[in-house]
């Protein structure tokens, strides 16, 4: 089973108001989060895009986005 995971408070204020820096790359991982689509939705979406599990984990660890659960 894949993950869903939702912005944290950080990272909704980071997704509109960029100011915590984050790199081009990991925001734009932080948009499609959204508290319905999994990991393995989002990689089905958007094929183009590479490591998504690996850019959420590192999202999760920096405080941007939580398991929901």
């Amino acid at each position: 089973m894949s993950t869903v995971y939702k912005k944290t408070l950080k990272g909704v204020e980071e997704a509109a108001l960029r100011i915590q820096g984050l790199q081009l790359k990991f925001r734009e991982y932080l948009k499609l989060v959204d508290g319905v689509k999994s990991s393995d939705d989002i990689k089905q979406c958007n094929p183009s895009l590479q490591e998504v599990d690996a850019i959420l984990v590192i999202l999760k660890n920096e405080g941007y986005v939580e398991v929901l659960g």
